[in-house]
């Protein structure tokens, strides 16, 4: 076989082996979909595990808690289609209006990584992760990443997002190395504009969503990200005995309450109000909305 006769067999070869995998992967596959795969951390993490590998840029981190911090309520087991749930209702502000931080099936790839992080870490212990997605922008576009720390306390999920949208591939591409990656910071104001209906925030970047639907009077609570006792083969893993709620005001005595619109009653309101108010459970402008309504019926 003379020279260009060989160089052309092996033209043949590689092109067949290309159409090969390119058979094998999905139809509308990307060319980022290799580094953003959608692996999922397998279930019953190892005691002592601290970072689960989503992808090539996602993953969950358990890190030291942040200086100064008060010690967190972990671990625990949390309800992982819960949370992906919640992670897809989370939206944060842009010039455009307002945006999902989450794709659906990356609120759905990074929700078990997440679950098993909570059920190793400690008191003493945050949650970081990175989350790279292309978001459905097309597969010419470079991914972009979002950045949090989360952790649970006081019978709250915690979320700080310190990126929305970072632009980090420009950059990978042309060094070829790891990018840095900066996470929320409960001390350090970020630039993010967080919101969700089911939720609180304790500042623009950082928001909270109540472990227990009851934690916080909203019109429609949402499902308890904990996972709730077993009745049945197959159902859901009872949640962990440590107490996970705020202390709650205790409530008056059934025959002592007060009618609820009489003068006493709505004293009695308003002060459960003004408590919820100052425990961060509601916004500043409820507090003040709700408060006007109660005033009125004096």
């Amino acid at each position: 076989m003379t020279f260009k006769a060989r160089a052309h067999h092996l033209v043949a070869l590689a092109t067949l082996g290309a159409a090969a995998v390119l058979a094998q992967q999905p139809a509308q596959a990307g060319i980022f979909d290799g580094l953003l795969g959608s692996a999922h951390a397998s279930e019953g993490a190892p005691s002592g595990q601290t970072t689960w590998q989503i992808s090539h840029f996602s993953f969950v981190r358990i890190v030291p808690e942040e200086a100064g911090a008060e010690p967190n309520s972990q671990p625990l087991k949390l309800d992982r289609d819960a949370l992906a749930k919640w992670l897809e209702q989370i939206h944060f502000t842009t010039s455009q209006g307002q945006e999902h931080l989450f794709a659906r099936d990356e609120a759905r790839s990074l929700a078990p990584a997440l679950v098993e992080a909570f059920a190793n870490a400690r008191p003493d212990q945050d949650i970081v992760f990175s989350s790279a997605s292309r978001r459905g922008r097309g597969f010419l576009v470079g991914p972009t990443a979002v950045t949090a720390r989360v952790f649970v306390r006081d019978g709250f999920f915690n979320l700080i997002v310190h990126d929305a949208r970072d632009d980090f591939y420009d950059q990978y591409r042309g060094t070829l190395q790891m990018p840095t990656f900066t996470y929320g910071s409960r001390t350090q104001a970020g630039k993010v504009q967080l919101s969700c209906p089911e939720a609180v925030n304790v500042k623009a970047d950082w928001i909270r969503l109540p472990l227990n639907p009851g934690a916080v009077p909203q019109p429609t609570a949402p499902s308890s990200l904990l996972q709730q006792p077993a009745a049945a083969p197959g159902a859901l893993v009872p949640a962990p005995a440590q107490p996970m709620q705020q202390p709650m005001q205790q409530p008056m005595p059934q025959a002592a309450q007060p009618a609820p619109n009489s003068p006493e009653g709505i004293e009695h309101r308003l002060a459960v109000l003004k408590d919820a108010y100052q425990r961060g459970l509601i916004t500043k402008q409820e507090y003040e909305a709700k408060r006007e309504e109660l005033v009125k019926q004096f």
